[in-house]
């Protein structure tokens, strides 16, 4: 069984696959949710089936039954009689496009998401414990901001990563380690690996955006440490930055500046790819690489993923970085 796109009015799921040209999905880890792309064909002949989608209508993308994920159509685009063309977004477009007024007084990190959540309707699916207390007012916020900075903040104190995903229209943020997709394609009834298929390969170093020194100041302006990276000082020189801590988080101002160490001072290893597409490969996920004449060699972490079925031939286009887990 192929792919197939099913709207949903209500308890009603109608099939639209027959209906529907290319069809593409595509992921960020710098954005909060999934977005889906797809055409209706028109035509006004006679008994020529009529168009049943419409802005505020759900989406459900499938493959051998088993749901890919959902969305809500949001823009409609017709012109002439060409096809229609539709963008959906899944439930996390209320917080991209909500602000609102929060005042946490020591919540801890993963309370103050699900009240959240709650609040907005965003159906939760597992939230990993995140015993990290936040006190801050958030006064006309974009909400997935919000959410996001609450994050960041646990992993700068925690030194772990999490990722945020919709699954099945329902929220999940989990520790990222372990959750590598190893990714395949079928081919006359055979499965191969996919990376073993790689186009376009391209790889790009810098260290433009290298930080070898954390100074830590409390909210009173006065420095609280420095913590440098010696080795990568000498070899490519100083470049600084400054974190700023409330007074009472001075106690965990060493664990911070060794966290951001730890992401930061690195060079930067931007690399992107084409495959045969794995419906498993999602942004914040980690994917593992060899490619000869690049050079591309390890687990990168997924920034982000296109994919697209056109002719019944999946393809997808990832954009990678080197994972420091």
């Amino acid at each position: 069984m192929a792919h197939e796109l099913w709207l949903v009015k209500g308890t009603t799921m109608t099939n639209i696959t027959p209906l529907v040209g290319t069809i593409s999905w595509r992921s960020n880890i710098d954005e909060l949710g999934d977005e889906i792309s797809f055409d209706i064909a028109f035509n006004d002949t006679n008994f020529f089936p009529d168009n049943p989608c419409d802005i505020g209508d759900m989406v459900m993308l499938k493959n051998d039954g088993i749901e890919i994920t959902r969305a809500i159509i949001v823009d409609e685009q017709k012109s002439g009689r060409k096809p229609v063309s539709y963008t959906a977004f899944d439930f996390a477009f209320y917080l991209n496009k909500s602000n609102a007024v929060y005042q946490f007084n020591k919540m801890s990190a993963d309370q103050c998401i699900r009240k959240i959540l709650s609040e907005f309707g965003v159906p939760v699916g597992n939230i990993a414990s995140m015993p990290v207390p936040i006190s801050k007012i958030f006064n006309d916020v974009k909400v997935s901001d919000i959410i996001k900075e609450i994050i960041e903040n646990t992993e700068q104190k925690l030194g772990i990563k999490y990722l945020m995903e919709m699954r099945q229209g329902k929220l999940f943020i989990e520790k990222q380690k372990g959750l590598t997709v190893k990714a395949s394609f079928a081919l006359a009834g055979k499965k191969y690996d996919a990376a073993d298929a790689i186009a376009n390969p391209s790889r790009k170093r810098s260290i433009s955006d290298m930080v070898n020194s954390i100074q830590v100041v409390g909210n009173n302006d006065k420095l609280v440490l420095i913590k440098d990276d010696d080795t990568m000082i000498k070899k490519y020189g100083k470049i600084s930055k400054v974190i700023k801590l409330d007074q009472k988080e001075k106690k965990s101002a060493k664990e911070v500046a060794q966290n951001e160490l730890k992401q930061l001072s690195k060079i930067v290893e931007e690399v992107s790819i084409e495959l045969l597409g794995d419906d498993r490969v999602r942004a914040g996920r980690l994917f593992e690489v060899v490619e000869p004449i690049t050079g591309i060699k390890g687990t990168y972490l997924i920034n982000d993923v296109s994919h697209s079925i056109k002719n019944g031939i999946h393809t997808m286009s990832l954009g990678l970085e080197v994972y420091n887990g």
